[in-house]
């Protein structure tokens, strides 16, 4: 076997790699205004280049204030947020309601370590209420996303004395040294070396019926899974001998919907299929709604379209209200194996975050919200099928709600991935104003996730900017 030198960790590192030079250019390049150049040359001067924002955009805009569905950067330019900080400003940004509610509670309680307080118990009981579990369930709060998925990890195999976890390849669930792990993303993966992350994990293909296996460019549906579980029904694998009735399995984890890789929404038989392997084989089912529950795919929880109940439920991002928070929820008896002083977190629970998330709850859960988001996402929808029918860039279009998932393509039949158009229509989208996450298993979908209360008239102004934007890349690329 011949060891190519393109594959040897010199030259991996060398492509992950970025210099100084490149930075300078990319900021010199940019579409923004002085006051923003400026910025940016002392982030690049005083921040890793690791961060997120170099790797998503050529160059994040800098932001200065925002308002309900606006950013605007330091020069004043305004931009549409169809990224609500990654689900986050669910509501919109500043917030009026919680902007007073934080300002309020700030004169009351700001911190209590990880201890309780009256806006923390409120909130757990107000979790267990609406998490869509019947069983009598309990809380555990976090800080971040990431922890919630330690805790919950940390539970399943307390609780089943198991070590292995399931996931999907695809699923996003954290990049700290107990989740990298469990996050199927190789160009992340080479920055853990040389400790791998937790080996205790197995994977199976996440299902999406656009891309077919014996595509060019292929995808994976519902047989994979099925064939998952064949597998899993004989003695060949270090997950179960289904023959003898032993499981090394704690649980199964996942995202409902695959954010992070691009918004796909995948069939429901996908959970209801998974439910059903982690009751034949005595397995959890932990589902992640850390990007697609409270309320962004028209429902409290993404996992409730597949009419599946989870025995854990973890959930932040737009939690919080804006400010760092996470929560799993439950089954009771999954969380009365822990002792006291099993878990520990100085910002857990936070007494801001907790007054914010009560409210967040409120709104998010009630029907009348939910049924307005539902009507914005129809409203939306019939709006890219319109420009789906105009422009043949766009291959496919996932949408729950507001979830909203587009892949761009360079020929509709052979579904070759257009990633190159992209990349233009991304950067091209924040000239005209307009900033979304472009993901993707082949790095060409459009990942939009606007506030849950944005009106129509700036949906209206999304699918214009869109349908110049996407006209400009099909002339560019000769698509069509």
């Amino acid at each position: 076997m011949v060891h190519s030198a393109r594959h040897s960790k010199a030259a991996q590192r060398e492509r992950l790699r970025v210099q100084s030079g490149e930075m300078k250019k990319r900021i010199a390049d940019a579409p923004f205004g002085p006051k923003s150049k400026e910025l940016a040359r002392k982030w690049a001067e005083y921040e890793s280049f690791g961060g997120v924002g170099w790797g998503l955009f050529d160059i994040a805009p800098i932001i200065e204030r925002a308002n309900g569905a606006y950013l605007y950067d330091a020069d004043g330019k305004e931009y549409l947020d169809l990224l609500a900080g990654f689900s986050v400003s669910q509501l919109g940004e500043c917030n009026k309601e919680i902007t007073e509610i934080i300002q309020k509670q700030a004169s009351q309680l700001t911190h209590y370590f990880d201890f309780p307080h009256v806006e923390r118990i409120r909130l757990a009981e107000k979790l267990t209420r609406v998490s869509g579990i019947k069983d009598k369930t309990k809380v555990v709060f976090g800080v971040t996303g990431s922890d919630g998925i330690e805790l919950a990890v940390r539970a399943a195999r307390y609780y089943t004395g198991q070590p292995y976890i399931l996931t999907a390849y695809g699923d996003y669930h954290g990049v700290t040294y107990g989740t990298m792990g469990l996050t199927g993303k190789g160009n992340m993966q080479p920055y853990f070396y040389p400790v791998l992350p937790d080996k205790a994990v197995g994977y199976f293909h996440f299902p999406h019926e656009y891309r077919k296996p014996d595509d060019d460019f292929p995808g994976f549906g519902m047989e994979s899974l099925y064939a998952f579980e064949r597998l899993l029904e004989s003695k060949e694998s270090p997950f179960t001998d289904g023959v003898k009735g032993i499981s090394n399995v704690a649980a199964i984890l996942v995202e409902p919907f695959q954010s992070s890789a691009g918004y796909y929404i995948p069939p429901p038989e996908y959970l209801q299929t998974l439910r059903r392997i982690a009751d034949r084989f005595g397995m959890l089912l932990i589902i992640d709604e850390i990007q697609t529950g409270l309320g962004r795919t028209g429902k409290m929880w993404a996992y409730q379209h597949s009419g599946i109940e989870p025995d854990i439920v973890v959930t932040s991002k737009a939690l919080g209200g804006g400010l760092p928070l996470a929560a799993v929820i439950a089954r009771e008896d999954i969380l009365a194996e822990w002792g006291p002083g099993a878990h520990v977190s100085t910002q857990a629970g936070n007494a801001l975050a907790c007054a914010a998330a009560n409210h967040v709850i409120d709104v998010v859960s009630s029907p009348a919200f939910l049924q307005s988001v539902n009507e914005s996402g129809d409203y939306f929808r019939a709006g890219l099928r319109d420009l789906e029918e105009r422009h043949p860039i766009i291959g496919h279009v996932d949408m729950k709600g507001i979830y909203t998932g587009i892949e761009l393509v360079k020929d509709r039949k052979t579904k070759e991935p257009a990633a190159e158009a992209g990349s233009y229509v991304c950067a091209r989208s924040v000239e005209e104003g307009l900033l979304y996450e472009k993901g993707g298993y082949y790095y060409n979908r459009m990942q939009l996730i606007p506030p849950l209360t944005i009106s129509r008239e700036e949906l209206d102004r999304v699918l214009n900017i869109f349908d110049r934007v996407f006209g400009d890349a099909e002339k560019k690329y000769g698509i069509g």
